[in-house]
């Protein structure tokens, strides 16, 4: 069983959108306006990666982009 996550993060451009876990890659339109490394969503990935999960884009529109959070439920000991 899995639980998913929904995450809604600032407009991403669909032309930008292939390098979402590229790290340090930063849209744009972002590099003066709005501070940041361009680690976020790759740290993210990663760990749902390590929880043997994973964190993929799902939808996007003019104001937001929304990304799901997928990991295996914990089994109850």
């Amino acid at each position: 069983m899995s639980r998913k996550i929904n995450l809604i993060v600032i407009l991403i451009p669909v032309h930008e959108q292939q390098y979402l876990f590229e790290p340090f890659y930063r849209g744009e339109d972002k590099k003066l306006k709005i501070r940041g490394l361009g680690l976020g969503l790759p740290f993210s990935k990663m760990f749902a990666k390590a929880q043997k999960g994973d964190l993929v884009p799902k939808e996007s529109n003019e104001q937001v982009t929304t990304f799901t959070i997928i990991v295996e439920k914990a089994n109850q000991i």
